[in-house]
């Protein structure tokens, strides 16, 4: 995969998106005049999923993106390096797994063990970086709500600044709270047109700020070490 065709996935993922919302829009024209913001609220939640869809989608194609370029651990920054490597730090962080030379001697002295662990894996953390990076898909995890905060989390995990979208946290944060309110009954009234138009302002400005941004980065190469 070029850094072209990541662009060219993200915008068709971004491309139905846009074009399923505005079908449900255009719904509201059957609508009469005073329903209209009641039934404005569905859009809101469709919107909030779109956002949260498309980010995940999104990070996700940039890993895959990262695996197709046939990279070692060593070429990376250190935050790929680390998320390539779930599974070995998983292995060491298991106790259960006890050093040998003094297996008989104390076999539940756990700090023996530990240290153990962490000398076995310095000895062999040239060899870990000469591996091929690959990059479970699977590590971008949006939990129930896409705060701001979880946004954060999975750019941290993908070797990201966690400040890149700094500008959009109190926009993406009150979306996730508004859609909430309505999905829980905590928000019955209506959603004016004027206020569904700001928030699909702020989340088209936050989904064209992640396209380019993943762009810029495969593009130009920043995720190398």
């Amino acid at each position: 995969m070029t850094a072209d065709e990541l662009r060219a996935a993200l915008e068709v993922e971004l491309a139905w998106r846009q074009e399923e919302l505005a079908f449900f829009k255009n719904q509201l024209s059957d609508i009469t005049e005073e329903n209209k913001n009641k039934y404005r609220k569905c859009l809101v939640l469709i919107l909030y999923s779109h956002l949260e869809g498309y980010i995940k989608i999104c990070l996700q194609t940039y890993v895959q993106y990262i695996n197709s370029q046939g990279l070692t651990r060593r070429d990376v920054n250190t935050g790929l390096m680390v998320a390539s490597m779930h599974k070995e730090f998983i292995a060491y962080e298991n106790l259960d797994r006890k050093c040998e030379i003094f297996r008989k001697e104390l076999p539940d002295d756990a700090r023996l063990h530990r240290l153990y662990h962490r000398v076995d894996f310095m000895e062999k953390v040239e060899d870990f970086k000469e591996q091929e990076l690959n990059i479970d898909d699977q590590i971008i995890d949006t939990e129930s709500n896409l705060w701001y905060i979880v946004l954060q989390k999975n750019l941290y995990k993908v070797g990201l600044p966690i400040d890149l979208f700094d500008d959009c946290q109190s926009h993406i944060d009150a979306l996730v709270n508004r859609r909430n309110s309505i999905a829980h009954g905590n928000f019955r009234s209506g959603v004016t047109a004027e206020e569904f138009s700001n928030w699909e302002t702020k989340v088209s400005e936050i989904l064209s700020a992640v396209t380019r941004l993943l762009y810029d980065y495969a593009n130009n190469e920043k995720y190398l070490a």
